[in-house]
């Protein structure tokens, strides 16, 4: 628990000193003013998907930049030189991406419409999705040799996820949806808007446990081959 508080903390000024949070304050702010010019009958979905989007999938980008970031300077060598566990590693990075997720939903939710109607299912639909695409951004990146090569890999990786939100439009609705992770993420996001009934919020946080249970072990067992192999180069 001590290596993965102070990994969080590394990660924290990391994402700091390259800058994110920065960035991030800028999107925040984009996104505040579009909102605000909204009629007020689109506000409701457009923050809805703009939460699902972008607030819980920056992990998708940041956790891969991260990564590949730390690859090219030289860092995870020396992390896991250490007797830091990979499974630590990833679930630092996971908590660390999950505040600035859960920090930027929340700004832009409040300063548009003000505390969510359900709390707890915001906060657990923004959290969890964050882990969910921090994992899959995280597979991305390890399976990458270059920046372009993670752009083109991480939303081959996300589209799939993207078709509940053609239900949540009624575009092209489909019980199929249900097997998806981001069928429960947009279930507990819409907790900004109304009461999630318990039955939906105890599937929507299974659907997302069991997909994160599977893109965290993926993460894991390709960073333990990855270093693996760079140790059997050393030698």
């Amino acid at each position: 628990m001590m290596r993965i508080r102070s990994l969080v903390t590394f990660d924290v000024r990391f994402q700091w000193k390259q800058r994110f949070y920065h960035v991030y304050l800028l999107v925040c702010a984009v996104y505040i003013s579009l909102l605000l010019l909204l009629p007020e009958a689109y506000v409701d979905k457009t923050i809805v998907l703009l939460t699902f989007s972008d607030p819980a999938a920056l992990g998708l980008f940041f956790s891969g930049g991260m990564l590949l970031l730390e690859r090219e300077q030289g860092i995870q060598e020396s992390l896991f030189a250490t007797p830091l566990r990979v499974k630590e590693y990833v679930i630092a990075r996971c908590l660390s991406l999950s505040v600035l997720s859960l920090a930027a939903a929340y700004v832009i939710h409040i300063a548009v419409k003000g505390w969510p109607v359900s709390p707890i299912a915001f906060t657990l639909g923004v959290l969890l999705s964050s882990f969910f695409f921090t994992l899959l951004g995280m597979c991305a990146a390890v399976l990458s040799h270059s920046i372009n090569g993670f752009l083109l890999l991480s939303q081959g990786f996300a589209l799939p996820f993207v078709f509940p939100v053609l239900g949540y439009l009624n575009w092209l609705p489909s019980p199929l949806y249900k097997l998806l992770p981001t069928e429960g993420s947009l279930l507990l996001i819409e907790g900004s808007n109304q009461i999630i009934s318990l039955g939906d919020a105890v599937y929507a946080i299974i659907v997302l446990l069991l997909w994160i249970g599977f893109a965290g072990w993926w993460s894991v067992s390709l960073l333990q081959r990855t270093i693996k192999m760079l140790d059997e180069g050393k030698n």
